[in-house]
């Protein structure tokens, strides 16, 4: 009887099949692992997906270049921007502002008329305007010279500076006609026509208001029936005015002015004096007792005597007081120190600026109140102080809010413009709160911080983050570490749990637990 044949041991396997078979093992792990859609991640300054404290679902990338935020509820993105080139913001209502290459450019769209104005400074603006009929108008400018529109009447406006244009309603007059500028233009304005020659050696008008005429530099006359009569001779050394001419002849003025030696003027009992042109200058009104002296202008300006009038004393660079319309304002070593009292129907305002380095407002807003009722506004009564210090860093504080920001380069008035586009660049760290909404983020988001009256969450580019909050009336604390890999959660009263890991981390939901739900089993 043979020998049982022994069964042949299991072959092992190739080092091809077993590299495949750790890498199947490790994929499996890390797609076990892997933070899912929806879930906070952190790899700041590359790139970083939050919750915001005020509920918006918000991703930065490179330090904060690109930016987008998204409504929580509706899922619609309400701001995205790579600055400082170019930022969206929409409103509920869906109107849209736009920068592009802060402050040269911008869009404004308002959804509700369906209108949109599109500016580039210098070169370009656009404009698109519904009409009462429904006619949707627009028009174009762009430098140097191009204009054209359209609107419901039929009006077709072109021009191509200096060639030739015909433009309608645009800025003051009623309608310009030109042709090989400065050969020929045709400006009509209230009924009245003025033709240029050569403009503007030759020009007559006629029309409402009489005859004129103006053969520059030698003589010329310039005049309105009942309103006004303007003579000059040799310009721009003689002239002579009659204005306001539709009033008594008491409140008619009259002028003369031998330039630059000497001009007079009169209104009634007042009168003015100008000798060497700026600089020295003379008004009295005996009616008011207002009197005003340049001596020379615009160095040294007294002026005074009439309590309906500002009050002005200046002997520039060295200092300067006006008082007038709410306001009291003193220089000293012009620009660099200013003084400034501001009288609001609602408050005050008190500020100092020591240029570049200090800069300084107290804002005190009471109940405005009109009529026995008071008035519903944005701004709530209380005190708003901000503080500045160029470059270290600005404080602004107010009824249930308060910003720090540290480093601050720019040593100019604030301009919510430069902050939104500029600022991030060189800003170490930045702490805004809104009642119980707090946000805080260090130099290009390495650290940050989202807490609204739900949670607090907390983050170090990926190496740690901690999020608190309340599960059934119980303090819960969550934390990850790692990129994600190791994550756990403690409850009050001693509960301990491992979570699971959640690449590249820390893998917390997008949406918000509110505070003390009913605890339910999740998974994580």
């Amino acid at each position: 009887m043979a020998p049982p044949v022994p069964p042949e041991a299991p072959a092992r396997p190739g080092p091809l099949r077993a590299l495949r078979r750790i890498g199947c093992t490790a994929l499996l792990a890390a797609g076990a692992s892997c933070a899912g859609p929806g879930t906070e991640r952190n790899l700041a300054p590359l790139f970083s997906s939050h919750s915001a404290g005020d509920g918006a679902h918000e991703i930065e990338a490179l330090g904060g270049l690109a930016l987008t935020r998204r409504d929580p509820m509706s899922g619609e993105r309400t701001y995205w921007a790579v600055r400082p080139i170019l930022s969206n913001r929409y409103e509920p209502n869906r109107d849209r502002f736009a920068w592009f290459l802060p402050p040269l450019g911008f869009v404004r769209d308002d959804a509700s008329l369906d209108a949109t104005v599109a500016q580039f400074l210098p070169l370009a603006r656009y404009q698109r305007t519904p009409e009462a009929n429904g006619y949707m108008s627009w028009s174009l400018l762009v430098l140097p010279g191009i204009y054209w529109s359209s609107h419901s009447d039929g009006r077709v406006q072109r021009a191509f500076f200096p060639l030739f244009g015909l433009v309608e309603k645009f800025l003051s007059w009623d309608r310009a006609t030109f042709a090989l500028f400065p050969l020929w233009i045709r400006i009509e304005r209230y009924g009245r026509t003025t033709d240029y020659v050569l403009w503007p050696f030759f020009s007559v008008s006629r029309g409402t208001g009489g005859f004129g005429w103006r053969v520059w530099p030698l003589a010329g006359h310039n005049s309105w029936e009942g309103r006004y009569s303007r003579w000059f001779a040799a310009w721009p050394f003689l002239h002579f005015q009659r204005n306001d001419l539709q009033y008594p002849e008491e409140e008619q003025q009259r002028s003369w002015f031998l330039w630059p030696l000497v001009g007079r003027s009169r209104r009634g009992p007042a009168h003015q004096t100008t000798v060497l042109w700026p600089f020295f200058g003379h008004t009295r009104d005996p009616e008011t007792g207002f009197w005003a002296t340049d001596a020379p202008w615009f160095l040294v300006r007294f002026q005074g005597g009439d309590p309906e009038r500002a009050v002005r004393r200046r002997v520039w660079p060295f200092y300067s007081y006006y008082q007038g319309d709410g306001l009291t304002s003193r220089w000293y070593a012009w620009p660099f120190i200013r003084q400034h009292s501001e009288k609001y129907p609602d408050g005050t305002k008190e500020s100092l600026n020591v240029y570049p380095f200090w800069r300084s407002s107290t804002r005190m807003r009471e109940p405005l109140v009109v009529g026995g009722a008071e008035l519903e506004r944005d701004e709530r009564p209380g005190i708003e102080r901000f503080r500045k210090i160029w470059p270290l860093g600005k404080v602004r504080t107010g009824e249930d809010q308060q910003d720090v920001h540290v480093v601050d380069l720019n040593p100019f008035q604030e301009l919510d413009f430069v902050d939104e586009h500029y600022a991030w660049l060189w800003e170490a760290y930045g702490r805004e709160q809104r009642g119980e909404v707090v946000r805080s983020r260090s130099w290009l988001g390495l650290w940050r911080r989202e807490k609204d009256a739900d949670e607090d969450r907390r983050s170090l580019s990926g190496l740690w983050s901690a999020r608190d909050y309340t599960r059934a009336g119980r303090e819960t604390r969550e934390r990850s570490w790692l990129f994600g890999l190791l994550r756990y959660r403690t409850t009050e009263g001693g509960d301990f749990s491992l979570l699971r890991p959640a690449f590249p981390g820390p893998g917390w939901p997008m949406r918000r637990v509110p505070s003390s739900t009913p605890e339910r089993p999740f998974e994580r």
